[in-house]
């Protein structure tokens, strides 16, 4: 039978800071450590960066630098690593646990195929805790191929766990909780303002897939069409997507407006949103944006695209001042919901961001719901996935590793 009788609790996550889900399982493993939980972080550490990596640091980098009181494990991996088999990375992961974190411990994985491989083959021992961050078709197969091994299964989002019980009605829907992603809440040090330029920002990968960026080239053509003043900082762009969408902005007679910042630390962030007045995400779809947490909690008022997570809160009591929601597309309701917000006046915006982030999005809120789920967790230990991986296996993963990596090294130098 599976029991939670202890404070323990693991997370086990890829090598590289990638965004808001590895954010979230740092910042979630330092406030469970606080709050007097036993905490395992496990991980890979690169002897060499990755090609992959590009800027990003590691989350080895990213645990030492916060996570008084989280124990980090991690094993040291060279490019045989990134570039070899799925069942290869799975096989280091699920040994670095069994080596290193007490039998029982449950274990809360990062959005990567291996780490939930690696969680699944040895479920039957480490309760897993598989988190569907995304409204997208990767975490739903991930969902349906690791259902048996789940001991508990956190949607971020209302529409994402009623999607995967539409899906997958064999699954218990007794694991099955929404639970939104938290944040550690920062400082309130909103600045004051002078004129009346509405100063926007967006954070995230510029791409079209998920996050509409051409949407914010007609947003701000639109804004200048009507003669609103405004300045749009952008970070989260590679120096490739800034080099094509600058170009495209100023072909819509907006360049002088937007500012690109590349890929930004939490803590380089943080002054941009301090100092800006409404975040915009256009995204055709979303999990719980993080970025939307941190932004209100900072008291930038926000508006986006009725997606996962986000709608969850289009109604919701105290974000008239603070909020606001568009149909994927409709750039015109866009502009509009900008420019009523930012015609709030500045420090009741400011305020009503603030306590909807206090009230909904702190990282003590979010943990107490995922160990509240734990405790009740009952029934018999799920059956684990195995991964094999024999001696023959790890020769062609290795020798698979090597083609890439020179490959991708000639690749590389050309450039």
């Amino acid at each position: 039978m599976i029991k939670w009788d202890n404070k323990r609790i693991a997370f086990l996550c890829h090598p590289y800071h990638r965004g808001g889900v590895t954010r979230w399982m740092a910042d979630a493993a330092v406030c469970a450590a606080k709050m007097g939980f036993e905490v395992y972080f496990i991980t890979v550490k690169p002897v060499k960066k990755f090609i992959s990596a590009g800027n990003r640091e590691t989350m080895c980098e990213l645990i030492d630098k916060n996570a008084a009181g989280v124990k980090l494990v991690s094993g040291k991996v060279n490019f045989t690593f990134e570039f070899g088999t799925e069942a290869y990375r799975s096989n280091v992961y699920s040994r670095l646990v069994q080596k290193n974190v007490p039998e029982g411990t449950p274990v809360i994985v990062s959005d990567d195929m291996a780490v939930w491989s690696a969680a699944g083959a040895i479920a039957d021992k480490y309760p897993m805790i598989g988190v569907l961050h995304s409204d997208d078709t990767v975490y739903y197969e991930l969902g349906g191929k690791y259902y048996a091994q789940m001991s508990l299964c956190a949607c971020v989002s209302n529409r994402i766990k009623k999607t995967v019980m539409q899906k997958y009605p064999q699954m218990n829907p007794q694991i099955l909780h929404t639970i939104p992603c938290g944040i550690i809440l920062p400082e309130f040090a909103p600045t004051t303002k002078k004129n009346d330029l509405i100063r926007l920002i967006f954070i995230g990968r510029i791409t079209e897939y998920q996050k509409r960026a051409g949407d914010l080239i007609l947003i701000c053509a639109l804004l200048h069409r009507q003669g609103i003043a405004f300045h749009l900082n952008i970070a989260g762009n590679s120096p490739g997507s800034e080099k094509d969408f600058a170009q495209q902005f100023e072909e819509a007679g907006v360049g002088d407006f937007v500012s690109f910042h590349g890929w930004l630390s939490q803590q380089q962030i943080q002054p941009l949103l301090n100092q800006s007045d409404v975040m915009l995400l256009p995204s055709n779809f979303e999990g719980m944006p993080l970025v939307m947490m941190e932004a209100l909690a900072s008291g930038c008022a926000f508006t986006g695209t009725r997606v996962s997570g986000v709608e969850d809160y289009e109604n919701a009591p105290g974000t008239e001042d603070c909020l606001s929601v568009y149909t994927i597309g409709d750039i015109e309701d866009a502009v509009s919901k900008i420019r009523k917000l930012a015609a709030i006046p500045l420090q009741t915006r400011q305020l009503a961001a603030r306590k909807l982030a206090e009230a909904e999005f702190s990282m003590q809120a979010c943990l107490d719901k995922y160990f509240s789920a734990i405790a009740a967790m009952h029934g018999i230990a799920p059956v684990a996935l195995k991964v094999r991986l024999s001696a023959g296996d790890k020769i062609k993963s290795n020798a698979l590793a090597i083609a890439r990596y020179a490959k991708m090294s000639l690749k590389t130098n050309k450039h």
